[in-house]
């Protein structure tokens, strides 16, 4: 280092930079340098100006020459930097059919930005040939507008001309008119508790709806009651880590007994011009609360004893909480979670294993994911529109804002608001949600009326349908363009490329076609309903039997305790409450490890509750299965799972999932298919397997093979 000089490799200009004169320092900084070693500084070479630093000055020197390449929208948040490249790469198409100009942003216009938003509108096509979902609003174009104008002051370090912006009203509106574009906003109806509670309670107990680990229905729950407190973002609760979380056993001050409180600290997610102050949400234990489907901290102990998340290493059950008391002269005792979860997240997804599903070590469940989920779940309740994470966001905004105990300052906070902007914009309802008349006459308003009829279950009905009937499946199956999509693909080479990829857009035209009608059905659902009942109730007949849904697979065991346990009654005593969380926290637990697998459609009766007859003859099934899936010859093929039967057997009789797991396959070559899927292909090469069935251990991955075919006949 001592004989690279680097003076002599600089530009008079450069070295300039690095010159200043003694008498340029200001007498008045008051920087303070520390040089262990030295009382300062005292001029012998460079070991006195940065000993005991981490880096010499060539490091910062050789920095300011080479700066760090860095991420062009780093600033933005990270979908919105996805967008943003995609508008941008938007632009680089347009120019290289359109404008082809080497500099298009040198002679920008209204013409050009008018033809490029058109240009973007008629886009059909995306990569690889894929339909593109296309722009149906006008909200998507302004947004596309803004993008375009991000752009182009990231590439150009300045603004569009202000005659651009003057004149890009009238464009947006042009363009809307000649397209159609909708400019009805979506309806930002709120959230009740009740329905809340009522949303709770179908994620909880229906079966329409499939996870595949038991845990992923109770991390639904909790995400909605942990959005509810604060009305964080979706994503930031979504990004929880068990660091974020603090259980403290706290005194009541007016003299009750001791509080379990959770406080959780949610990431802000819009770090546009720097990150954010994240704030603190308090949320003290209902104990005599009216519903444990709205007790956060069931769910939230639930998952903490599951993870066994307590430091404390005899805290390993519920009823542990109860023996523990505050020192008589501390009004706190801290429950404090191992160091090692600090980042690990709450809500993780589940990942497949040779047996069936685990909870990954730490891969966050997804916003698409959830918002699915969610959106899913409210087609099941039977709310008309769509549920959306936002809704709870919405109700916690509206009830802060008419709470008597919360200013205008303290509601932005735990918006994330900088002013009272955003949440008269987006967040107060464009339905008045208050009796406005009768406060003008002077009468008592009916504000729990009106709350209903604003709020986004007011036309709740579980009459509403969520899937299509018979007739209308096959009328889209005999739809010309899905025949004629059928018929070409039965010309085509199975297993060729142009096969997958034409089976692909049939796949997709279908669900397209399916997700169209069964819209229109359920918007239309509602007047066609109302006018039938009325005709009915005219004509003096009632109303029309619901018909039974038979398709509806029954209640896994563990799933009917744990709605047992959370619909228990109030209990009129302390100790009583604490029997009746403990029980439901345990039921939790117990249903977290239960594997739901994909929905199928059970046709002998649905949920009807099983006979000693018929447990005797799922026991001989299974024997019979499990006789099944051994072979006396090489050559013998069965066409049951050997894995799946095994895993049966350990499994209650009352087990609705017995049936899938030993029914047959069509023949020995889907058995294959199954088989290499969904167990030898989660297998590590070098792991010891114990076979389900035999209970033998097996060295490795090709041992397995080897046995599957000797003894169980199945190929792999």
């Amino acid at each position: 280092m001592d004989d690279w000089n680097f003076s002599s490799s600089l530009s008079d200009e450069e070295e300039s930079i690095f010159s200043v004169k003694e008498e340029e320092c200001s007498a008045d900084d008051d920087t303070i340098y520390e040089n262990p070693g030295h009382d300062g500084f005292d001029g012998d070479g460079e070991e006195g100006l940065h000993g005991g630093n981490i880096h010499p000055p060539e490091y910062y020197r050789q920095g300011i020459l080479t700066p760090v390449q860095r991420d062009t929208y780093q600033r933005y948040a990270k979908k919105t930097r996805l967008r943003l490249r995609e508008v941008e790469a938007m632009w680089e198409q347009f120019n290289d059919q359109v404008l082809k100009s080497e500099n298009p942003f040198h002679s920008i216009s209204i013409p050009i930005v008018e033809n490029f938003l058109e240009w973007t509108i008629c886009q059909k096509l995306g990569k690889n040939g894929r339909l593109k979902r296309g722009t149906k609003t006008s909200g998507s174009l302004q947004t596309r507008w803004k993008l375009l104008s991000i752009v182009y002051k990231v590439a150009t370090g300045q603004n569009f001309k202000p005659c651009i912006y003057e004149g890009i009203s009238e464009v947006l509106q042009r363009l809307t008119e000649k397209y159609d574009l909708r400019t009805t906003r979506r309806r930002n109806r709120f959230m009740t508790v009740e329905t809340l509670k009522a949303q709770i309670e179908t994620t909880l107990s229906t079966t329409k709806k499939r996870f595949e680990l038991g845990e992923l229905r109770i991390l639904a729950v909790l995400f909605l009651l942990l959005l509810a407190p604060g009305g964080s973002r979706p994503a930031s609760i979504l990004f929880l880590r068990f660091g974020d979380i603090k259980v403290t056993l706290a005194r009541d001050p007016e003299g009750g007994p001791h509080n379990l409180i959770v406080k959780f600290t949610p990431e802000f997610t819009k770090t546009y011009l720097g990150a954010k102050e994240s704030c603190t949400f308090t949320v003290p234990e209902g104990i005599f609360h009216r519903s444990l489907f709205l007790s956060t901290h069931v769910f939230l102990l639930a998952i903490l004893f599951r993870c066994e998340a307590f430091r404390a290493p005899s805290l390993t059950q519920p009823e542990g909480i109860e023996q523990l008391t505050i020192h008589p002269k501390e009004d706190e005792l801290p429950l404090p979670l191992k160091r090692e979860l600090d980042d690990v997240f709450i809500f993780r997804q589940a990942t497949k294993t040779p047996d069936g599903y685990a909870t990954s070590a730490n891969k966050p469940i997804t916003y698409s994911m959830m918002r699915a989920w969610i959106v899913a779940l409210g087609k099941i309740q039977g709310i008309e529109c769509n549920v959306i994470m936002y809704s709870l966001r919405y109700l916690t905004g509206n009830k802060l804002d008419q709470s008597p105990n919360i200013s205008d300052s303290l509601r932005n906070l735990s918006l994330g608001h900088t002013n009272s902007v955003p949440f008269q914009r987006h967040y107060l309802s464009r339905e008045i949600c208050a009796d406005t008349f009768a406060i003008v006459l002077g009468e008592n308003p009916n504000q729990a009326l009106v709350t209903q009829s604003c709020s986004i279950a007011h036309s709740t009905s579980q009459r509403r349908p969520t899937k299509l009937t018979a007739e209308q499946v096959s009328t889209i199956e005999n739809d010309p363009e899905i025949v004629k999509m059928r018929r070409r693909l039965q010309r085509m080479q199975p297993r060729s490329e142009l096969y997958k990829n034409t089976h692909r857009k049939l796949r997709n035209a279908k669900q397209r076609k399916t997700n169209a009608m069964l819209q229109d059905v359920r918007e239309g659902w509602t007047d066609k309903q109302a006018v039938e009942d009325i005709e009915r109730q005219l004509r003096g007949e009632g109303f029309a039997p619901v018909p039974e849904d038979i398709s509806t697979q029954p209640q896994h065991p563990a799933q009917k305790r744990m709605m047992e346990a959370l619909t228990a009654e109030v209990q009129p005593t302390l100790e009583g409450q604490y029997r009746r969380r403990n029980r439901a926290i345990h039921a939790l637990i117990a249903y977290c490890t239960v594997e739901e697998g994909p929905v199928s459609r059970v046709r002998n009766g649905g949920a009807a509750k099983k006979s000693p007859a018929q447990d005797t003859a799922t026991h001989s099934a299974l024997e019979l299965a499990t006789l099944s899936v051994f072979v006396s010859d090489s050559k013998q093929r069965p066409t049951r799972c050997f894995w799946c039967v095994g895993k049966a057997r350990f499994l209650p009789l009352e087990d609705p999932r017995i049936p899938e797991l030993i029914h047959e396959f069509h023949g020995p070559s889907d058995l294959t298919k199954h088989f290499r899927r969904r167990h030898l292909g989660n297998f590590r090469d070098d792991v010891t397997i114990q076979c389900p069935v035999c209970r033998l251990r097996l060295k490795h991955k090709m041992h397995l093979q080897n046995h599957a075919l000797r003894i169980h006949g199945t190929v792999s």
